[in-house]
């Protein structure tokens, strides 16, 4: 989901027409994987943990690219612990 930009993610669903707004939950901007990775306070613990582990060798923030490329386990770690539901907006 994250590195593909497929699933239920607000802006894939809204651009299939199967929901009605690409709104994240949050209410700041639309749900896309930068907004969840970089911005949104939702999931703001998780991202302060990836970005504690990167920021003892790089500075953050990184590229999707990089951060699969070259933090691959913690990447997947820390994504696998993001509870998807607190991403979905009610429908």
């Amino acid at each position: 989901m994250m590195v593909t930009e497929h699933g239920n993610i607000e802006s894939y669903l809204y651009k299939y027409k199967i929901i009605d707004s690409s709104m994240c939950p949050c209410e700041t901007r639309e749900q896309t994987t930068d907004h969840i990775l970089y911005d949104c306070e939702i999931v703001k613990q998780e991202r302060d943990k990836l970005k504690d582990e990167i920021l003892r060798s790089e500075n953050w923030p990184l590229s999707k690219g990089t951060l699969i490329n070259k933090y691959t386990e913690i990447f997947k770690k820390i994504v696998d612990s993001v509870r998807l539901e607190k991403l979905q907006s009610i429908k």
